[in-house]
């Protein structure tokens, strides 16, 4: 059993529905409810890079795809919550996922639809991005749908609204 600690959640409807998490090595995983009781809440999850769950959370990257094709062997999990813990307990083999658990096919992130939901608000982080990641830096901003106010080429920081 691996505890997990919760990252964020994208979609929430009366419990958490998709959910990102790490494991104590750092480890990203990207969770979807399949099932839940009032006790328990079961998540299949696949262990999925940072550049992946960019691309997944631009609106890039199937859902269903995510799972039917994981980055590593051994990369999927049933992960569970009980009393607030979160754990990838069972370790999956592709063959053995059901059309229960996986999500429906042609499903991509939508953060619009995310904030469409929230009150509007604003964060301001002034970041130090190298010289020679400023370009993927600012890509991952616009499809991000983020701003970026200023970027200063001599010390290499940029405000990102």
């Amino acid at each position: 059993m691996r505890p997990l600690t919760l990252i964020d959640t994208l979609e929430f409807y009366d419990v958490p529905q998709i959910l990102t998490a790490k494991d104590a090595t750092g480890t990203n995983y990207l969770c979807t409810l399949f099932n839940h009781t009032d006790e328990v809440c079961q998540y299949i999850g696949v262990q999925i890079s940072e550049p992946r769950l960019m691309a997944f959370v631009g609106g890039q990257l199937d859902l269903r795809d995510a799972y039917l094709h994981p980055e590593v062997d051994n990369g999927l999990y049933l992960v569970e919550t009980r009393h607030e813990t979160l754990t990838a307990t069972t370790l999956l083999q592709p063959e053995s996922l059901t059309e229960k658990m996986l999500p429906a096919p042609g499903y991509y992130y939508d953060a619009d639809d995310l904030s469409a939901n929230h009150l509007s608000a604003i964060d301001t982080y002034q970041l130090e991005v190298p010289a020679h990641d400023r370009i993927t830096f600012s890509t991952l901003i616009s499809r991000m749908g983020w701003q970026a106010s200023s970027l200063r080429k001599n010390i290499g920081k940029i405000a990102v609204l």
